[in-house]
C-alpha cells in the first residue's frame, strides 16, 4: 500500500523537520522529538533547535509514531521557535 506521507519525507535529515499541511485540514510533521503540549487550539512540539507550535481550531492527534505526528482540525498558523530566541 502506498503511504503518501512516508514517500514524502523519505528524504529527511537526521536532525531536520519537516510539515506538510493538506486540503483536508490535516498537518504531518516529522522530525519532532517530543510533544511539549496539546491543547484544543494549540499544539507544541520540540524539535533539535527549538519549537513547532501549531495553532488552530479542533485540533486533534490523528496519528502518532516515534517521530511522525498528524494532526486534524482546522490549521491557522505553524510557527517554528528558535532556542535561545
Amino acid at each position: 500500500m502506498f503511504d503518501f506521507f512516508n514517500e514524502l519525507f523519505k528524504g529527511i535529515k537526521k536532525g531536520a523537520y519537516r510539515y506538510q499541511v493538506d486540503s483536508s485540514g490535516q498537518i504531518a510533521v516529522e522530525g519532532f522529538k517530543t510533544v511539549l503540549k496539546i491543547e484544543e487550539t494549540c499544539i507544541v512540539l520540540k524539535l533539535d533547535g527549538g519549537e513547532l507550535e501549531i495553532t488552530g481550531k479542533n485540533l486533534k492527534v490523528r496519528e502518532i509514531t516515534t517521530n511522525t505526528i498528524k494532526i486534524c482540525g482546522k490549521i491557522c498558523g505553524v510557527f517554528e521557535v528558535q532556542n535561545g530566541k
